[in-house]
């Protein structure tokens, strides 16, 4: 774990320390995952019982993780060291080994995992993209989002492109030989689409072509030396179009114009430039671009005006990659921290030598580094398993899509909308929390470059702003999925936990003391929103000034309802005698950690939320630098 070299320096000398950090794929959590939500009775469901077995499932894991850990992490460290380049012809080199790396994926056939077999995919469902993808952005996340922006440019072009276009750009993307990005925010705009001014003007005589102008920024992978064609998906206005969100539409623009139908041959002429690359605080290895349209050729998506909708397709795919992106820097925080603990020495323990051989004992044994450690493990393990229930919801929709139950589709579709701010607002801000902590447990080993911990954390706090900051996911949970739903979806989520609770609460041990504090805090949850619908109805800045504290509020019951699900699992393996080396028993107390350590939280933020507006709107905002 420790290298140390000693450079001697006239008299004195210089001690240049570094400590390696390092990535394992933990297969066996998915396993454990995929049955404590019971996937095998899911994929019957879905009629996948065949392909998918618990076998296949682990084949996928352990090759997956061959990958990850042998190709992609090693270019993690050196991939945010060099960045990427723009050169003077406006174009973007990536890293050092990112082109191999962009092939492996391609070879192994992750890019169309789950894509339809008609063009080209793999036709497995998306839960178990979920398991692979998981697992590269655990491995390397500035890396990842190439093939996940081309995921979401797939899934936009499955559902609302032309066939023609699912033919010649899905069937690309899928393959690797294209890779996708989503363009919405411009220089004067972000979160607030109605002021898109990008353009389309339609070509006189032709069928479906459009000249886009226009600038758009924060492009992630914008450009880039990975692929031979690039297909950005935009948000612009008609000639025509009303003012506000009602006037957008949605177009696909590719950097080289196909010259044929099957994209064969390209264009030499670029269609649109990269103009700039956005200096920012993390992940370097991505390109993040100042994308320039110039009457770049287009092609509509759907019909006129009706582009925000189609696009929510593709940002509700990206936000749940982005609550992923939780999952993964806390599973990398976890393990490293884990990993230091054991091996750095500091002080004695508390309650005795631990490691009276040493000089000091192991830092694993002070409480306060455990609870460090612990905390990271909680969020990555409750994370995971509320992604792949939501896995599970996506495995359905696409199911009744594909039968035509329009009804059923969208009472999926609702149940996922639901938990999709939970997730990406709450697993963000945990997932960075979860990266300081465990920075935090290497002490100033932590804050310098070479150990990964401060580059976990830097690439981690953009989790809780693109794809909409917290506070917007906020605004969405309570505003949209909450009010205007009057509560239909929160009563089902809620009955779910309900339901748990009540199955476990008159256990004894830990599991039954778990389900009890679940089920009271569970009716605390359900009265506040009531209080809340009621507080809205007197004064809208309410509803502002309670919706981070609300949505907070609610992801702590929601992976605490998790958490329970995979202790409970447990249990029965430990009960059954089949706990030979503690796994199961990790389970049991990462949960009562989180009951004891972290779900009391949401007590603060349940206080946070009833008070009034008053002491947050009264102040004079002219005065408050006086």
């Amino acid at each position: 774990m420790r290298r140390v070299s000693a450079t001697g320096i006239f008299a004195g000398a210089s001690i240049t320390q570094s400590r390696a950090w390092s990535y394992k794929a933990r297969t066996r959590e998915y396993g454990f995952v995929h049955e404590t939500l019971n996937y095998d009775k899911h994929f019957k469901e879905i009629g996948q019982e065949e392909t998918c077995t618990p076998e296949f499932v682990n084949t996928i894991a352990e090759e997956c993780g061959k990958l990850c850990e042998n190709t992609l992490f090693p270019l993690y460290m050196s991939g945010d060291q060099e960045g990427c380049k723009l050169d003077k012809d406006n174009y973007v080199t990536t890293p050092k080994g990112f082109k191999e790396a962009w092939k492996a994926i391609v070879e192994g056939g992750w890019q169309g995992v789950n894509g339809p077999e008609k063009y080209g995919g793999q036709g497995l469902p998306p839960s178990i993209a979920m398991l692979s993808k998981e697992l590269m952005a655990t491995a390397n996340w500035a890396l990842c989002m190439y093939p996940g922006l081309s995921a979401g440019a797939a899934v936009t072009l499955l559902h609302h492109g032309t066939e023609q276009m699912r033919e010649l750009y899905l069937r690309k993307i899928l393959a690797g030989e294209w890779t996708g990005t989503m363009c919405l925010t411009e220089p004067h705009c972000g979160t607030d689409l109605a002021q898109v001014k990008t353009k389309a003007v339609p070509v006189p005589g032709e069928d479906n072509k459009y000249k886009i102008s226009g600038t758009k920024i924060f492009i992630s992978s914008g450009d880039h030396d990975l692929a031979e064609n690039i297909v950005h998906i935009v948000l612009a206005r008609l000639p025509d179009s009303p003012s506000g969100t009602k006037g957008i539409s949605l177009f696909l623009v590719p950097k080289f114009v196909p010259k044929n139908e099957d994209g064969s041959e390209l264009s030499d002429k670029r269609n649109l430039l990269c103009t700039a690359l956005e200096k920012k605080m993390g992940i370097h290895g991505n390109a993040t671009c100042q994308m320039t349209f110039e009457d770049s050729e287009g092609y509509l998506i759907g019909g006129p005006n009706e582009g925000l909708k189609q696009m929510f397709t593709f940002m509700n795919t990206a936000r749940i990659g982005t609550a992923m992106q939780g999952v993964a820097h806390a599973e990398m925080a976890f393990q490293n921290a884990l990993s230091y603990a054991r091996e750095r020495t500091s002080m004695r323990s508390l309650s005795g030598a631990k490691n009276p051989d040493k000089v000091a004992d192991l830092i694993i044994h002070h409480p306060g580094v455990r609870q460090h450690i612990l905390f990271c493990k909680a969020v990555a393990e409750a994370g995971r398993c509320m992604l792949y229930d939501m896995a599970k919801i996506t495995d359905k929709i696409e199911l009744a899509e594909a039968k035509g139950d329009k009804k059923l589709a969208k009472k999926l579709d609702n149940e996922l909308g639901l938990l999709t701010p939970i997730a990406k607002g709450c697993i963000t801000e945990l997932g960075l929390e979860a990266a300081l902590q465990a920075q935090t447990v290497y002490g100033g080993h932590g804050f310098i470059q070479g150990n990964g911990m401060e580059l976990i954390v830097r690439d981690a706090r953009i989790s809780t702003l693109y794809e909409g900051t917290t506070g917007v996911q906020a605004l969405d949970f309570i505003g949209r999925k909450v009010l205007l739903a009057k509560g239909g979806e929160l009563n089902a989520l809620s009955k779910k936990i309900s339901a748990l609770a009540k199955a476990n609460m008159f256990k004894s041990g830990s599991i039954g003391a778990n389900a009890r504090a679940l089920f009271l805090e569970r009716g605390t949850w359900r009265l506040a929103v009531y209080k809340i619908m009621a507080g809205a109805l007197k004064d809208k800045d309410f509803v502002g000034s309670a919706a981070t504290d609300f949505m907070m509020y609610s992801g702590y019951i929601v992976l605490g309802y998790y958490q329970l699900l995979m202790a409970v699992k447990a249990q029965e393996k430990i009960d059954a005698g089949l706990d030979t080396d503690g796994y199961y028993k990790s389970k049991v107390d990462t949960c009562n950690f989180y009951y004891a350590r972290v779900m009391p939280r949401g007590t603060a933020h349940g206080a946070i939320m009833m008070q009034d507006a008053g002491s947050v709107m009264k102040p004079d905002a002219d005065a408050m630098d006086l």
